[in-house]
């Protein structure tokens, strides 16, 4: 039915006739023997744009520098006489101007026409609705899709709301092809759950929004406080993403490319130490535990002159295994329509080869939004999409991935030795099981994910009488993923004496998985305005239901309301409410109910305001409170599991584990001053109670623990939003910057501490902060004294771990049992310091335009953000099974003549002279100012390109992620990426949108 409709002409139908206005002259043959002064009639007609098309009467139609023209009657309908080159421009009160050039006789111009609103006449997305700003009370945040989305080098939608929404807190983990999506969190974490992540709606339907081709999406909106959120009740905790996707308007079919090609490199690679340095380190670290040198000076003054690579190698890893990689994209869009059906076709392919050999990606999108008026007051969005994504990556399962082995690998190892003649054999530097980062390339094999995703969506909209509009929608979603291991068996064998080394056997193995999705819903919404008052009331009902592989299942039923009314523009009243029944609980605790209520007042509106009207356009103050829930709990937690094959309780549960429900204040104001100045500030108070925890387990007899509901979280924050921008008549700029801060603290926690090693949740601090060992710098041979038998003794009042000497960790006894200092370092002497979360997000966006020119740059940061380097970012070096690669800043070691080092004293491996602890001596400012994007562009739309039918062609040029200010340079400090991680990267593209 869908592609039946998209072959529909985008005219009129076969049985409408077009008003007597006028006789078109039509040849078959028009381009040929055409000379300019002959004219042409052009009918169509004229619609209002927007969702089902309303026509419009009365426009005006006129020739471009003439008298001539004509207005549009009662049905939108218009004819008028025009020549090859004219242009035609259509004006009516409150809407933009519209122009067309004539190149052909038509008889079937469909024109939109898009209404020239104020900003509070802005509609924004409020969830399952849509509403005027005047009338919203909510703190909602939209993304500008043109700055951040469009044109732009984003391979997956998240990582262009980093920089873009106050409130938000944005963090890339990696750059690795088809797995660089960013984790999103809206005012701070609230719960112990793994899943903090947003809700994310594509359409009304829940959604990866990062498999989404960003060409198609039309707008982004952000629901943040309950009074936006409440609708969406038990999933609404964590706030909610909304995202609609563009559709067809009347008008002549339009046909787009937008396409990029850009090169990818590394933010941040790690630089280590040369051959011959790693030589003299391993040395020094032999000595300094009593043993003798592992290399001569011989052995290390040939590897650091290259005059013997074969036997004396010097292997940079970093520059091995690290290439530039490439991304490219492509999309196809055709859109268009008339009064009886509209469409957008949008197809869109993706590739990014990475940093690495063999690690790729490909996706390929196609979507069909389709349109169909079945009646004046009857209609029906019909949607199709569907992607394919593939992803490859070097496949080593013997403990590793490639990417931490280049830390492992020293740098004096070959990397392949020369190719004997006659021998096919590939010979490789020697390794522990042979693991050299080349074999793994070569022959560790390559990991397959594939992943098919195809969704309808079918919405209806019957509007019975006027403002009484009642929808519906069902959608199905089937997702398959299916993964695939190849590798061929492989000998190995030593370069030097062909002995037989080790067989790395084949691999080839498959996986499949399978999940389906349904929704059913309908709502119903009436709008009543009467003189000063105006009421708007939506009520619905929907069914959801998943089947993931073989057995599990969950769905959720809901039902929900929400009335808002507004008095005389002035005071706006909101209230909502939800309903949600999920089958993630159990009998009795399966419903949960989500209410919120609102105020807002329009000072603007009130008489003793209107003497600054033209300096104060909008002030409008709001305040909503409301309770949302959190349902991520994974499945069938409220059942005690038992193991078939003996009858014992293997999985406790707990048969009252109900919703986590977020209670939370939202007190904020729009202002818009001189027309020109948005200012947007929120303060919020967000608390969780009923957190849904698993103690830790006693050591005595504790076996395993059952989830329940205890625990308090509270975030408190506040956001600020500011725009200015003015557009003059060849020079236009914007300025749009955003600061906010979020501080966490858990209020309350059965059992806390909850001890993770070096991380803990305890009552007072912030989820998950720091548990690290407090130190005071290096110990130095004046901490010590010597016995009979030349061993450090310490002095007293210094404490140590066993075994500790001059130049290792100096570590602080702070705390015994008793709370008091007790002679030992355990593990009571640890102490909180920090968190993850960052104190300040912000960002600001700088827009310029000159003519066809323009220009633009995006500044994102964080400030106030904690983290700890771990081996081998801290300490580097160890000689025992796969080994450990010191960095090249490693070398300033501690010795008896370098005291102030800022790394301990070297040792074959950081368990000598305990080193290896987290604590504050590893600590690191992970704050950062980059530069997003930075974007200079260039349009062609000159009035010969639209007379062969092309609207405007722009060329741009883009640099993402190019620069980074932070006060540490090891390591991308948004990533925080250390070993093993892939990194995150910058891209130099240039791009191409053409529009006919």
């Amino acid at each position: 039915m869908l592609f039946l409709f998209l072959g529909i002409n985008v005219g009129y139908a076969a049985n409408e006739k077009l008003p007597s206005i006028g006789t078109v002259e039509t040849n078959v043959n028009s381009n040929a023997g055409i000379t300019e002064d002959r004219s042409w009639t052009i009918q169509g007609q004229v619609f209002e744009q927007s969702e089902p098309p309303y026509p419009l009467a009365g426009v005006n139609i006129s020739i471009k520098g003439t008298q001539q023209g004509t207005i549009s009657d009662n049905g939108g309908y218009f004819s008028i006489k025009a020549k090859r080159g004219d242009i035609i421009v259509f004006t009516y009160l409150g809407f933009k101007n519209y122009e067309y050039v004539v190149s052909r006789a038509i008889s079937n111009l469909n024109v939109s026409l898009v209404e020239d609103i104020e900003a509070l006449d802005e509609v924004v997305v409020t969830g399952f609705s849509e509403e005027k700003k005047l009338n919203s009370i909510s703190s909602i945040s939209s993304l500008n899709v043109s700055s951040n989305l469009l044109s732009k080098p984003v391979t997956s939608v998240s990582q262009a709301l980093q920089g873009g929404i106050t409130g938000l807190s944005v963090n890339q983990s990696s750059g690795l092809p088809g797995a660089d999506a960013a984790t999103i969190k809206i005012r701070g974490v609230s719960s112990l759950q793994t899943n903090n992540d947003p809700l994310v709606l594509v359409d009304g339907v829940p959604m990866d929004m990062n498999n989404l081709d960003p060409t198609t999406i039309e707008s982004v909106t952000v629901l943040k406080d309950a009074a936006a959120a409440a609708i969406y009740g038990a999933r609404a905790a964590n706030g909610v993403i909304v995202i609609k996707t563009k559709r067809g308007t009347p008008g002549k079919v339009n046909v787009s490319y937008n396409g990029y090609y850009g090169i990818q490199q590394a933010t941040y690679l790690p630089e280590f130490i040369d051959g011959a340095g790693y030589m003299e380190m391993v040395n020094a670290a032999n000595m300094n535990i009593g043993g003798n040198p592992v290399y001569s000076q011989e052995a290390i003054d040939k590897t650091r002159d290259g005059s013997d690579p074969v036997n004396y190698p010097d292997t940079n890893w970093t520059d091995f295994l690290f290439k530039n990689g490439s991304v490219q994209s492509h999309s196809v869009s055709v859109s268009g329509g008339g009064n009886l059906a509209r469409f957008a076709l949008t197809a869109n392919y993706l590739k990014n080869d990475g940093l690495v050999q063999n690690t790729n990606s490909d996706r390929l999108n196609i979507r069909a939004n389709t349109s169909v008026s079945l009646l004046d007051n009857l209609s029906v969005n019909m949607d199709f999409n569907s992607y394919r994504t593939n992803r490859e990556k070097p496949l080593f399962d013997n403990g590793g991935n490639i990417f931490s082995y280049i830390y492992s690998t020293p740098p004096n190892t070959v990397v392949r030795y020369p190719m004997k003649e006659g021998n096919d054999i590939v010979y490789y530097g020697n390794r522990p099981e042979q693991r050299n980062p080349a074999a793994i390339l070569d022959r560790g094999g390559i990991r397959t994910n594939l992943e098919d995703n195809i969704s309808i969506n079918i919405a209806p909209r019957w509007e019975v009488i006027p403002k009484l509009i009642l929808r519906g929608q069902y959608s199905y979603r089937i997702s398959s993923s299916a993964q695939r291991d190849e590798r061929k068996a492989y000998n190995f064998f030593d370069y030097n004496s062909g002995a037989f080394l080790q067989t790395w056997g084949a691999s080839y193995s498959a996986s499949k998985d399978r999940s389906s999705y349904y929704y059913i819903g309908a709502t119903a919404e009436y709008t009543w305005e009467k003189k000063k008052h105006r009421l708007f009331g939506i009520g619905g009902y929907n069914q959801e239901l998943t089947n993931n592989g073989d057995w599990d299942r969950w769905s959720m039923t809901s039902i929900f309301a929400k009335v808002n009314y507004t008095f005389d523009r002035r005071y706006l009243l909101e209230g909502t409410i939800r309903r949600d029944g999920s089958s993630r609980f159990g009998k009795g605790n399966k419903f949960g109910v989500f209410p919120s209520i609102a105020a807002g007042w329009n000072l603007h509106e009130e008489s003793f305001m209107k003497p600054l009207k033209e300096q104060v356009n909008e002030f409008k103050v709001r305040a909503s409170y409301g309770l949302l829930g959190n349902e991520n709990i994974g499945l069938y937690k409220y059942q005690t599991l038992i193991d078939a094959g003996n009858g014992n309780e293997t999985v406790f549960g707990n048969p009252d584990i109900t919703w986590e429900t977020v209670h939370m204040l939202n007190i904020g104001a729009d202002i818009r001053l001189f027309k020109d100045w948005n200012i947007t500030f929120d303060y919020y108070d967000k608390l969780t109670k009923d957190m849904i925890i698993t103690p830790p387990i006693s050591f005595i007899g504790g076996t395993s623990a059952a989830p329940l509901n205890s625990g308090e979280v509270r975030n408190r924050g506040w956001e600020l939003d500011v725009n200015y921008g003015k557009q003059y008549k060849t020079f236009g700029f914007n300025v749009h910057a955003g600061l906010s801060q979020n501080k966490n603290k858990i209020e309350s926690l059965f059992g806390a501490p909850y001890d993770k090693g070096d991380r803990v949740h305890q009552i007072g601090y912030a989820l998950n902060s720091y548990y690290v060992y407090p130190t005071d710098g290096l110990l130095q041979e004046n901490d010590f004294t010597k016995d009979g038998d030349g061993k450090w003794i310490p002095k007293d009042g210094v404490t140590i771990f066993d075994g500790q000497q001059p130049g290792d960790i100096k570590y602080k006894d702070i705390s015994g049992p008793d709370g008091k200092p007790d002679g030992k370092i355990t593990t009571d002497d640890r102490v909180i310091r920090g968190d993850d979360q960052p104190d300040l997000n912000y960002f600001a966006n700088i827009s310029l335009n000159y003519r066809n020119w323009d220009f633009e740059i995006l500044f994102q940061g964080v400030t106030g953000v904690n983290a700890y380097y771990s081996e081998p970012y801290s300490f580097g070096l160890n000689v025992s099974g796969d080994g450990q690669t010191p960095l090249a800043v490693q070398t300033d070691y501690w010795t008896p003549e370098n005291t102030d080092a800022r790394y301990p004293r070297m040792a074959p491996n950081s368990t000598y002279g305990s080193n290896y602890h987290t604590s504050d001596f590893w600590h690191f400012n992970a704050s950062y100012c980059r530069v997003k994007y930075i974007q200079l562009g260039y349009t062609f739309d000159q009035l010969g390109l639209k007379k062969i039918g092309i609207s405007n062609i722009r060329l741009y040029v883009n640099a993402q992620n190019p620069f980074t200010f932070a006060q540490e340079k090891l390591t991308d400090p948004e990533s925080r990426g250390q070993r093993g991680s892939y990194p995150l990267v910058k891209t130099y593209s240039a791009g191409v949108s053409l529009n006919f």
